[in-house]
């Protein structure tokens, strides 16, 4: 024959059951936290290819616009030069 639970056991169980659970959600909470950073460091990976790309086509760009403006200035100095 069992006795019946005292009042501080049956606390005791409940206190148990609730330490269970916290911890449960605790590894839950921690295995969300390392998911997020990987995310986090995979998007910022992501970031920094693509400035530096948009870095690499700008300073290609502006190295063509100074191109074709170096050339179209060299004509209009020849022909100003025949002018004259």
């Amino acid at each position: 024959m069992t006795r019946p639970k005292a009042p501080i056991d049956s606390l005791y169980d409940e206190m148990l059951i609730m330490r269970d659970q916290l911890l449960n959600r605790i590894e839950l909470l921690e295995s969300d936290v390392d998911i997020l950073t990987q995310e986090n460091m995979d998007y910022a990976k992501q970031m920094y290819e693509l400035e530096n790309y948009l870095e690499d086509r700008i300073d290609t760009m502006l190295e063509h616009i100074t191109n074709l403006n170096n050339s179209e200035g060299f004509k209009g100095s020849k022909e100003t030069n025949q002018i004259i």
